[in-house]
């Protein structure tokens, strides 16, 4: 019996354009996209390997979908938009390739390929099949789930069977894309400008009810833009203007001999004297992760989350964090549901004197067929095919996170996608006019995560390893993270009595940049910058617990 079965993932995305001054009508059978440019009738076409054995773009059954596909796009009147030969090559890479959409990226139809040759018992004849599964995107949003048949009897004898099965595949192909473009038409059709531009637009939560604090000496901290304007009642106006901590000795060497604990700043406010909670989650063995480079293997392990959770649990118990109000979910405990359950436990627990802190490390990654800029971190069952809608990107975590009733909150991030073969991951952002191939980090951008923490009724402040587009050092077994290690050190040398911003500053951000940009450092060319971010007065947060 003569079979063939493959299974094939492509991409095709609606960019949406500039309208030009006479505000052209769409053509025929086009629907009009209304975004932030106008109407548009580009559409780019991408296809993408579903794992590292599928077959190669120039492969028959892919080249006749494709082709297909082409075809009636043009009879609908579309542009089609060629890629560079760069994102070929990066799309050709297969799983570890992560495909983002900016907001104004209009339709995209992600959709997998069933392509087999059915020999009919006793005869010369088979059946070409082609069947097309789509998911339909309107920029990053999830509009329907279609699909798209084709078939067709073709000779099987030897003398014609190479000729038969191409020709049956490039047959069955046009009737399945017909099928399916046909089907995806008519969804657009059925919706206005008006919803299409809806489905496209940026979060536009003002930015005023927090702050991106500024580094030490290094000008405007990414998205530091949103804090210029007019605070909302309540709500600081900048950095703190309490005295900042006694710089560490050594700050660019981990390890370095402790320096004399810093004094709290006077107008500083007292630190609640309710329970202190902390839900710690850390990944250290990656083999059960699926849809990387390395998947199934311990190829993308990190060594120092083990030390990281540790010395955070040690420091924070000192300070008042005790074993009965800690979570501490790591590998096989650090899966999606156990972190979802674990905070609506906390949001159930946590009173309105108290002080929690969620820490998370691990790996981190751009979130695969999202908007583009959103991260989420890489817990012990993460699938980076996984729809959006079902991971936990750092958006919604800090989202379920300030639903906890507590009068201050603190989150800290130290994951990106360094170490091991998650480097070697690549993004593809397709925007309004082009498709790049971009390279950038997993660490959240702290900007956009605060502007998802709503309806916080105390102070919060998230800080993070590093900027979204850098990676974040991990020193190995027995030292930890880069930013980990230095923010442990920090808490204990202040003793917990420094503002987070001033042990943000002269503890966590000096000594992290001095080790990767300093010849004496002993980071070498590492590009790594911490970032802190707060709303309320939570940049004045002190851990350790105080009397009032």
């Amino acid at each position: 019996m003569n079979m063939r079965s493959i299974r094939i993932v492509c991409v095709f995305a609606f960019a949406a354009c500039l309208a030009s001054e006479s505000r052209a009508q769409p053509a025929v059978g086009v629907t009009a996209i209304a975004g932030p440019g106008g109407l548009s009738n580009r559409i780019v076409i991408l296809y993408r390997k579903e794992s590292a054995t599928a077959p190669n773009r120039l492969d028959p059954a892919v080249q006749a979908v494709t082709l297909a596909l082409e075809h009636e796009f043009l009879n609908r009147q579309y542009q089609i938009i060629e890629p560079s030969p760069d994102t070929y090559r990066a799309m050709d890479q297969g799983p570890g390739v992560i495909v983002t959409f900016a907001p104004d990226a209009g339709l995209s139809l992600i959709f997998s390929v069933y392509a087999n040759l059915r020999p009919q018992p006793g005869t010369d004849v088979g059946i070409a099949e082609v069947r097309i599964d789509a998911r339909v995107f309107v920029g990053s949003n999830l509009l329907a789930a279609e699909e798209g048949r084709g078939q067709i009897q073709t000779r099987t004898d030897p003398a014609l069977k190479d000729y038969g099965e191409r020709r049956g595949y490039e047959i069955a192909a046009q009737r399945a894309a017909m099928d399916l473009v046909t089907r995806v038409d008519g969804r657009l059709k059925s919706l206005s400008p008006e919803q299409i531009a809806s489905m496209m637009a940026e979060d536009a939560t003002p930015g005023a009810t927090f702050t991106v604090v500024n580094p030490p000496d290094a000008g405007a901290a990414p998205g530091a833009a949103a804090s210029s304007q007019a605070p909302a009642p309540g709500m600081a106006a900048g950095p703190s203007a309490g005295a900042p901590a006694t710089p560490a000795t050594s700050p660019a060497a981990p390890g370095a001999a402790p320096s004399p604990p810093a004094t709290a700043s006077a107008s500083a406010p007292a630190t609640a004297t309710g329970k202190r909670w902390l839900l710690s989650v850390g990944v250290a063995n990656y083999s059960r992760v699926t849809g990387i480079v390395g998947a199934g293997t311990h190829d993308n392990d990190l060594e120092g989350t083990g030390t990281d959770v540790k010395n955070v649990r040690r420091t924070l118990q000192s300070f008042g964090f005790g074993d009965q109000t800690t979570t501490q979910l790591f590998d096989q405990a650090a899966t999606t549901k156990a972190v979802r359950d674990a905070l609506a436990r906390l949001a159930a627990s946590v009173g309105p004197d108290d002080v929690a802190v969620f820490y998370i490390t691990g790996h981190g990654m751009e979130v695969n067929f999202g908007k583009a800029g959103v991260t989420m971190p890489i817990f012990f069952d993460t699938d980076v095919n996984t729809p959006p809608d079902s991971a936990l990107n750092f958006a919604e975590l800090v989202s379920l996170f300030s639903q906890v009733r507590a009068k201050q909150l603190v989150m800290l991030i130290d994951t990106c996608h360094s170490g091991g073969a998650t480097s070697q991951m690549t993004t593809v952002a397709v925007t309004a006019r082009s498709v790049v191939v971009t390279h950038s980090g997993g660490s959240p951008d702290v900007a956009r995560v605060l502007r998802v923490a709503k309806g916080v009724r105390g102070d919060i402040a998230v800080m993070s390893a590093a900027r979204a587009d850098e990676t974040a050092v991990d020193l190995g077994a027995g030292r930890g993270g880069l930013f980990t290690s230095n923010l442990v050190k920090g808490l204990d040398q202040t003793q917990g009595l420094a503002p987070i911003e001033d042990v943000y500053k002269t503890y966590v951000w000096t000594p992290v940049h001095n080790f990767c940009h300093d010849p004496g450092g002993g980071g070498g060319s590492c590009e790594q910058s911490p970032v802190l971010g707060y709303g309320g007065a939570g940049n004045k947060i002190r851990l350790a617990a105080q009397a009032h």
